[in-house]
């Protein structure tokens, strides 16, 4: 069976640390990064996260115009992405304790590339199964509209005079012969 091909992602780093931007674009797979953005500030991400539409978050604390602990919740409240977290050690006890409980990952700096490397597969990972279980909503989201468009034909029918298995066999009958979905034949007889 072949292997589904892995979902790309845009990510943006925050960070004003040449260093670590370089670090994060090496561990980086370049098969899973649809688009990789720098931005040095918050405020330069803020105005980049109105316009953008990004998967995964990584921030460099502090930023040149703030610590980057209450930018990170600013993000995680406004928008639906992973967010990784690179805090000073001397920090990272308290501040990890405080963002774990929200799904945001964090890191002790200096950062490894191989602890970026094992969060970035954590969120694709995370990402890749939120996207499998949005497939299926819509799937089964469609599914139900089928049944109820179906329904209400059905009963259309059964108001005409016919009974509900006869609806039903009518309705099968024509999306068979004419090579309909039984959702198209059901709309046009409630047309």
């Amino acid at each position: 069976m072949a292997k589904e091909l892995a979902s790309q992602y845009s990510i943006l780093i925050v960070s004003s640390n040449d260093q670590f931007n370089m670090t994060v674009k090496k561990v980086l797979p370049s098969r899973r990064c649809r688009a990789l953005e720098i931005r040095k500030s918050a405020s330069a991400a803020k105005r980049e996260l109105i316009t953008g539409r990004y998967d995964i978050v990584i921030v460099n604390a502090p930023l040149t115009d703030e610590m980057g602990m209450d930018f990170v919740m600013d993000i995680h409240n406004k928008y639906h992405v992973g967010i990784i977290l690179a805090v000073p050690a001397e920090i990272f006890s308290d501040v990890s304790g405080r963002m774990i409980d929200h799904g945001i990952l964090t890191i002790s700096k200096p950062v490894k590339g191989q602890e970026i490397d094992r969060s970035l597969r954590l969120l694709f990972a995370f990402k890749d199964q939120l996207k499998q279980s949005e497939k299926k909503i819509l799937t089964l989201e469609e599914k139900m509209e089928e049944l109820r468009t179906v329904s209400r034909a059905k009963i259309l029918l059964v108001q005409k005079g016919m009974t509900e298995d006869e609806a039903h066999a009518y309705i099968l009958k024509q999306s068979m012969d004419r090579g309909l979905t039984k959702r198209a034949v059901a709309e046009e007889i409630l047309e």
